[in-house]
């Protein structure tokens, strides 16, 4: 019983193991594709007055491995600028940063998207600060989304962007940088590269990491429903054998049975006749019956 119950702890525990496992290995598609690392591409920027130069700004592309048609699938981009940005000059009434930009997204095959080639005009505003001259400035998130309505590919990949200043009253807004991508085949490979490549089948979409990570493992396996299961019993026969009395040694009594057999020392001179004597008397009687046949048979040949 004991070693059915061990048995039976070790299999829940594997159980527990391999569904946590499960759950962890499958949610890598997805953390492969959100955590993927910024991609270097080649831009022309061009500051307002300034002359342009070329720069490699970091894109960083994300969003899920797969989807799943009918389903909304969306991306987000994050842009670097090629140093840090700053404000041109100080701004006391609140303005927001904002970047508009384009991204192109294709579709393989053309049934995957109503529009299987689009560049898709994006825009993004930072909340609204008031700033002091040469302050840093962070560019916000991108975000865009596209529903499938077929198995295919889905591939959204960066092109040109313009920062600017806003403010909510109406004004016009203060560009600061405008960059556009590099045409030529080097940079068409770094935005290959920096592409953001979505699968879509019809299965059930990536899960997103902390809804993998959240699984229970007590919820994909329960010990204690598994250890209810009733064990095979297992039957025992105990036989109990009881001794001879031992005789008193006083005793007048007889030895009902007779051992069989010699003795385990190896029998003495009481083990019966030497063999040797048998042995001599049977060759004794063959010889005897040898001198006997030859009698009879001379008698019978001297008669006839």
């Amino acid at each position: 019983m004991l070693k059915s119950k061990t048995r039976l702890r070790v299999a829940v525990k594997t159980a527990v193991i391999a569904t946590a496992g499960a759950g962890i290995f499958g949610a890598f598609p997805a953390l492969a594709s959100i955590y993927a690392a910024p991609k270097p591409v080649a831009y022309t920027c061009t500051p307002p007055g300034g002359a342009a130069a070329t720069y490699t700004l970091q894109m960083d592309l994300t969003g899920p491995a797969a989807g799943v048609t009918n389903s909304p699938i969306m991306a987000t981009w994050k842009v670097a600028p090629p140093t840090p940005l700053t404000a041109p000059v100080a701004v006391t009434t609140p303005l927001s940063l904002v970047i508009d930009a384009d991204m192109r997204i294709d579709a393989t095959p053309a049934a995957v998207l109503a529009t299987p080639s689009d560049l898709r005009s994006l825009a993004a505003t930072a909340p609204a600060a008031t700033m002091t001259a040469g302050q840093p400035l962070t560019l916000p998130t991108l975000m865009v989304t596209v529903t499938p309505s077929a198995t295919g590919v889905v591939v959204f990949k960066p092109d040109s962007f313009t920062v600017f200043l806003d403010s909510a009253a109406g004004t016009s807004p203060t560009e600061l940088l405008n960059c556009d991508l590099v045409v030529d085949a080097q940079a068409s490979a770094q935005v290959s590269a920096a592409a953001l490549r979505v699968t879509v089948g019809t299965g059930s979409p990536s899960a997103s990491p902390s809804a993998s990570a959240s699984a229970s493992p007590s919820a994909s396996a329960s010990p204690s429903a598994s250890a209810s299961a009733t064990p095979t019993p297992t039957i025992t026969v105990t036989r109990t054998r009881t001794a001879d009395p031992v005789p008193d040694p006083d005793s007048d009594e007889q030895i009902d049975e007779t051992p069989k057999g010699a003795a385990s020392t190896g029998g003495g001179g009481d083990a019966g006749p030497d063999a040797r004597m048998i042995m001599f008397s049977g060759v004794l009687t063959v010889a005897l019956a040898g001198i006997g046949g030859l009698v009879l048979r001379r008698r019978t040949a001297g008669r006839g």
